[in-house]
């Protein structure tokens, strides 16, 4: 939710990845002076449209296929763009980004929608029992209830979407679109703090590169390690490789309380000052609210819900997202973070009525900074490395000199970005 999602107005919420992750352990590590890395690699996926209903069933299970609105196959008709995204184009399977690619090419030259090709990949696999109607029709109720079933196991408002829009998968094709940005640390998301690699598989060339430090999983702030969404560079990982690197992060992190068992000095004062930041948004509202007729139109102070509008529009419109066709430039992105600069100013008079949306101020202000640290890193990078996901306008193609981490770093002391490019050293 730090891009506008294309679930507005009627559907407004509505979102593929949870809201309730608001981008918290970037917030906190960041402020606590970790070093980044990959905060420019978001995360697309391409989903039934509205509902978010997940595409992979169809693919692998049924084998259907994506087609433009005039039935062509863009995987087939566009085989020659993936020649320019050497060696990534070629691999099989084709890296999630370029499928995107080349869905939204045939989208910006007006061919769209696209579509999964439900009617065509069921018939298909019907057609096996085409001699033998009983059988023939016994497979095809069997295969109409594993499409619904498919989308009530996983996402079940978008089995309401077909309801409610009359599809019948076994009948009619179903529009399928690339989804709004995210942050994550599974799938092909990769953001998150940079940490400290395992011992036993360092070289000279990894050590000299900044890869190790002493601790698995730990940041570059002594004694905070970060697993999951978290921990960065580590694509892929969903919720086993989560629960893997939770296990290699908390043996380390004892370890770590093992040579270095001395009790912190907590300074009170600073507790309590924190206290009373955390709750100042209730105050804020206590203090003005009555000061207009309507409480959410107040020169004093804005709520949450409107702030998280602004930030969402600044970052869909700037920073490549729906809106801009997944594209961004130099201007763009600097126009972002002059926005995101006011934005910061205006947190400090954020107001909240109850508990909850104190919840939401604090959740709010953790994407605002999400976004900013995602901003600062597509500015530092000057190419396009993952086209559909993003595109460098001004820089539209790959160079073999970035081929190397971006990393961010906010120093607490000055409250000034440090940006650092890291090589990448192969293992392999």
């Amino acid at each position: 939710h730090v891009f506008r999602p294309r679930s507005v107005g009627e559907g407004l919420g509505r979102a593929w990845y949870p809201p309730w992750n608001s981008g918290s352990s970037l917030y906190f590590t960041t402020k606590a002076g970790a070093e980044q890395t990959c905060q420019e690699v978001r995360f697309i996926p391409v989903r039934f449209k509205d509902a978010y209903g997940p595409v992979g069933a169809w693919f692998l299970l049924f084998k259907s296929r994506a087609t433009n609105a005039m039935g062509g196959s863009y995987m087939d008709e566009r085989k020659d763009e993936l020649e320019k995204w050497k060696p990534y184009g070629l691999v099989k399977p084709i890296p999630a980004n370029l499928r995107n690619w080349l869905g939204m090419m045939d989208v910006t030259e007006g061919k769209g929608p696209i579509y999964m090709r439900t009617e065509e990949a069921i018939q298909k696999i019907a057609d096996a029992y085409k001699d033998d109607p009983k059988a023939f029709k016994k497979k095809m109720k069997e295969l109409e209830e594993e499409a619904w079933e498919d989308f009530l196991d996983m996402t079940i408002s978008q089995s309401i979407l077909w309801a409610a829009t009359n599809v019948q998968p076994e009948e009619k094709k179903s529009e399928i679109a690339a989804a709004e940005p995210y942050f994550i640390g599974s799938h092909s998301g990769a953001s998150g703090a940079w940490i400290s690699g395992p011992e036993d598989l360092q070289t000279e060339a990894t050590k000299k590169a900044g890869y190790f430090w002493g601790y698995e999983n730990m940041s570059t702030v002594k004694g905070l390690f970060c697993v999951g969404d978290a921990s960065g560079a580590s694509s892929h990982k969903f919720s086993s490789g989560s629960h893997a690197e939770g296990r290699i992060a908390a043996k380390a992190a004892i370890r770590f309380i093992l040579d270095n068992n001395t009790q912190p000095a907590v300074d009170a004062a600073k507790v309590a000052e924190l206290k009373d930041a955390i709750l100042k948004p209730l105050k804020v509202y206590e203090e003005n609210y009555k000061k207009t007729t309507d409480p959410d139109i107040n020169p004093n102070y804005i709520r949450p819900k409107m702030f998280m509008f602004r930030l969402q529009k600044i970052m869909d419109e700037y920073a490549a997202g729906v809106t801009a066709n997944f594209q961004t430039n130099q201007a763009s992105l600097e126009r972002a973070l002059e926005l995101i600069t006011w934005l910061k100013e205006d947190s400090a008079n954020l107001a909240a009525a109850d508990l909850h949306e104190l919840m939401r101020c604090w959740e709010n202000v953790q994407r605002m900074w999400q976004a900013e640290a995602h901003v600062r890193t597509i500015l530092f990078r000057e190419e396009t490395r993952w086209p559909g996901y993003y595109r460098r306008a001004d820089f539209p193609g790959m160079k073999d000199d970035w081929k190397a981490f971006a990393n961010c770093k906010w120093d607490p002391k000055t409250g000034a970005w440090e940006m650092i490019k890291r090589p990448v050293v192969d293992l392999v």
